[in-house]
Parts: C-alpha cells; structure tokens; sequence
C-alpha cells in the first residue's frame, strides 16, 4: 500500500488579492505562507513522507522545500503536477471568469479551451497520468506532492471514484493536507482538507 499527502503551497501575495496566477511565475511565498508550511511540516511529523514532490513553480518549490527540510529528503519537481494553464485568464479574478464558463453545459465547460491554455479535460489526463507515475515509483512508501488549489480540484472526482462534477465541492485552503491510501489501484480517503495544524 502507498500513502499520497497532496498539500497545497503557502499562501502568496496573488492568493491574498483572488487572482489566477500564471504558469511559470517568479512569485515566492509571503511570510504568512511561509509559517503555514513549518505548520504543515510538524503536522506531518508522524508520517514520515519518504519523498516530497512539487510542480515546476516558485511557490510549490519552496513549500517543498520547507517539509524536505524537516525530513531530510529531496524534492523531485514535476512537471506534470503543475496548476492549470488558464492561457489568456491568467492574472484575472475567478469572477470574470466564471462569467465566462457559468453558461456553458458540464460537459462543455470539461472540453473548453481558454485562449493559450488547456482544458479542464487535458489538465485532468495530464494529472492523472502524474500522480500514478508517483505511486508507480514508490511502491509501498508514504510521498508528500505539493501542489495548487486547482490540482487537488480536479484530481478529487479521480481518487475518490466520483463524477468531475465533485471537483466543485472542493476549494482547498493554502497549506490544507488531504491524505490517500492507495492499494492495488484503488484509492480510499483517509484526511480530506484538514486545516487544523493552522489555527
């Protein structure tokens, strides 16, 4: 059996003003992310995460690095975990966009393309095939994968064997901890959006 930790990054500056942030952006944590992923780190003490894995941007990186640290691992940054390329939206308030995507169908909403980014559907497969490379390369081992908001969003449907319509249930705080065991396949919950170790 293997355990996933799936972690949002910190908090930064563009979370704070509600804005998408934009693919391969220079931002780091502010001091409020920070102290939220030392949280993270103790919180996790007693699972002992063997490998810490985080996307390719600055934010996710140095979440890693603040749990790698506290472990005396490495973080392996992965491409295929990175946030959704929302193209053209980026730097945007989600309001705007909902405007655009609230009178679209599920299923085109699913397939819709922004301009200069990928759909739901593409960032979906792309995560789907990440995650199980992961599990793939640590059989029986507990990993850390720090990540973004909308990647926990969209792998949720996925790990918990549900419609993608269960994605919109999920709104994941910065520094928020979901756990999965993960045995033959198959995926069962064991924390889902806990955010205790932050108060």
């Amino acid at each position: 059996m293997e355990r996933i930790i799936l972690i949002r990054h910190g908090q930064t500056d563009t979370n704070v003003k509600g804005v998408l942030h934009s693919t391969k952006e220079d931002e780091f944590l502010n001091d409020e992310g920070v102290r939220q992923m030392k949280e993270v780190a103790k919180k996790l003490k007693s699972l002992s995460p063997a490998k810490v894995y985080t996307s390719n941007e600055k934010r996710t990186i140095q979440s890693g690095e603040v749990i790698a640290e506290e472990f005396g691992v490495k973080v392996d940054i992965t491409e295929g975990i990175g946030e959704r390329n929302w193209g053209d939206f980026a730097g945007r308030k989600w309001e705007e966009i909902q405007k655009v995507l609230d009178p679209m169908t599920l299923n085109e909403r699913y397939e819709y393309l922004p301009p200069n980014g990928e759909s739901w559907k593409q960032f979906e497969t792309r995560l789907i095939k990440a995650i199980n490379n992961i599990l793939l390369q640590n059989k029986e081992k507990t990993v850390a994968v720090i990540s973004h908001g909308g990647v926990i969003r969209a792998l949720m449907p996925y790990l918990l064997g549900l419609p993608k319509e269960e994605s919109f249930k999920y709104d994941p705080n910065n520094a928020s901890i979901i756990i999965f065991d993960h045995n033959n396949g198959k995926f069962s919950p064991v924390i889902i959006s806990d955010i205790t170790h932050l108060k």
